[in-house]
């Protein structure tokens, strides 16, 4: 088995009261992706920090992070970032976005971002399919305000909740982009809870997510060898795009 050589763009870091107890996105999506594909070299590139983004043809895919930071802040790293993602979908690099990452991809691609007037998606919440091909869906840990509320051109809709209906998105090129948080643990997200609860949001809220937290089971394997597919079968100089990630959308 070749090895394939990732980037994750780091959008984002772990709050400075939970970074001694916790690793940063960038090792969570590590730690998270490499059982289902142990043939990856990962490497991270911190363009929240300033990190000058590669060329896009240096790595075989890419996995965007999640971020505090809200894609209409339009700063000149999400620019930055906005550049890189659309020369990257011209070399048919294959694309994996992650709550932030999820929205930023959107608005790369002819979407918008926008803060949900539903208030937050935290802790466990239920995903259920958007199409008959059920692909990112079961329950998963989520902690967000923000939501894709404007689909690009030519995705699919595979996954959302009543919450948040364009939760999980297929492109025509090879990319695949997620509005949970598949690489957090039950731990962090209860940390979470914990810090921001009566802050960001009610601490009723909070405390509802907690009791899910304890009693649900997770997809996160499941999405973690479904995202491990996406860049196995789309390496650069496999099979074309549309055979790799299934017929094209419609939408």
């Amino acid at each position: 088995m070749s090895t394939l050589r990732l980037c994750i763009l780091e959008n984002g870091l772990v709050p400075d009261q939970l970074n001694n107890r916790f690793a940063s996105y960038p090792a969570m999506i590590e730690a998270w992706l490499t059982s289902a594909l142990p043939e990856a070299e990962f490497h991270t590139v911190s363009v929240v920090a300033g990190e000058p983004l590669p060329d896009p043809a240096s790595f075989d895919g890419y996995v965007l992070t999640g971020s505090k930071h809200s894609v209409y802040e339009s700063a000149d790293w999400m620019q930055a970032e906005i550049d890189f993602l659309r020369r990257a979908m011209e070399l048919e690099r294959p694309l994996f976005g992650i709550c932030f990452g999820h929205q930023l991809m959107a608005e790369a691609f002819g979407g918008h971002t926008a803060k949900a007037e539903t208030g937050w998606g935290l802790g466990v919440q239920r995903y259920v399919p958007g199409t008959s091909k059920a692909e990112g869906t079961g329950n998963v840990l989520s902690f967000h305000q923000d939501q894709v509320d404007l689909l690009p051109p030519q995705t699919e809709v595979l996954a959302g909740t009543s919450h948040c209906p364009n939760g999980v998105l297929r492109y025509a090129f090879p990319a695949l982009s997620v509005q949970y948080h598949p690489e957090f643990t039950r731990d962090y997200v209860e940390a979470l809870l914990h810090l921001y609860g009566g802050n960001l949001f009610d601490e009723a809220e909070a405390q509802e997510a907690l009791v899910g937290l304890k009693t649900e089971t997770l997809a996160n394997n499941q999405i973690a060898a479904w995202a491990a597919r996406l860049f196995r079968e789309s390496k650069p100089g496999n099979i074309s795009a549309t055979e790799r990630i299934g017929s094209s959308p419609t939408t």
